[in-house]
């Protein structure tokens, strides 16, 4: 029987229950925000509020946990942005870009989608006017270049061997999303050193005049190849986390190599 009540529409029942989602997210955001700001007021005032390795491992965990329908991609631009937020809330950081002469849309759209809207980003040109940029404002800014083994962006990356590059370290390839067997599209360079997620890649430089980069990796026990050279120059991609003073580095010296750089390392979800 027809007791009067008006026929309940299914599509403003689900629209109901979409709302009533919307609100409690917004309260868990708020939270999380407020919790994010009582861990700052406890960190050190100086230096870079970046930690790629937990932000790697965070993403993992999350896409690992995540239910269906919930999709990878989706977890990492959501969480990215929170992310981001979080950052925003400590310190104001910039991004300079730079390279991409190919596409350079391409690369602003990379460190955007990284580092949030609301991030100043600004395309400066070059990637040595980028990478100088972070160079001088250690605090406050972070360098988007491409990846420097790239066929097509030109052999820019033996430029970092110059002194006023020598507090930079490579921290993010980018974008996050990506096996660690293939390269990535791009990369963060910051005065912050970076720490080890699982997967990692490093990237050494060094000058290698007599082809010998490949016995020495071996013989101190690291894994690797030669990814790009300008003579004397060369640039290896080592598996694993190497730290910017990991002894094994220092030991390929003997082998004849000089100026052995750790240029820093990465990881991808």
């Amino acid at each position: 029987m027809n007791d009067g009540a008006p026929p309940t529409d299914p599509i403003e029942a689900i629209r109901r229950e979409i709302d009533g989602i919307d609100s409690a997210l917004l309260s868990l955001f708020a939270e999380r925000l407020q919790l994010a700001d009582k861990m700052s007021a406890l960190k050190p005032p100086t230096g870079l509020p970046i930690r790629p390795g937990r932000e790697i491992k965070m993403l993992r965990a999350l896409i690992s946990a995540a239910p269906a329908p919930l999709e990878r991609e989706l977890v990492i631009e959501l969480w990215r942005t929170l992310i981001a937020a979080n950052l925003r809330r400590q310190r104001v950081i910039d991004v300079a870009v730079g390279g991409g002469r190919n596409d350079p849309a391409r690369m602003f759209d990379i460190a955007r989608r990284h580092f949030g809207a609301r991030t100043r980003i600004q395309h400066v040109g070059d990637p040595q006017t980028a990478l100088m940029r972070a160079s001088e404002q250690p605090d406050r800014c972070v360098a988007v270049v491409p990846w420097p083994a790239a066929p097509g962006v030109g052999s820019w990356w033996p430029a970092l061997s110059e002194s006023r590059f020598s507090r930079l370290h490579l921290i993010s390839g980018l974008p996050v999303l990506g096996g660690s067997d293939e390269d990535p599209e791009a990369c963060v360079f910051a005065t912050s050193s970076n720490e080890e997620a699982g997967r990692d890649v490093s990237l050494l430089m060094l000058d290698d005049p007599h082809h010998k980069a490949q016995r020495a990796l071996t013989e101190v026990g690291l894994k690797g190849r030669e990814v790009a050279r300008s003579e004397p120059r060369v640039l290896l991609r080592v598996d694993g986390f190497v730290a910017i003073d990991d002894p094994r580095a220092g030991a390929m010296a003997r082998f004849g190599l000089e100026r052995v750089r750790v240029l820093g390392s990465y990881a991808r979800v």
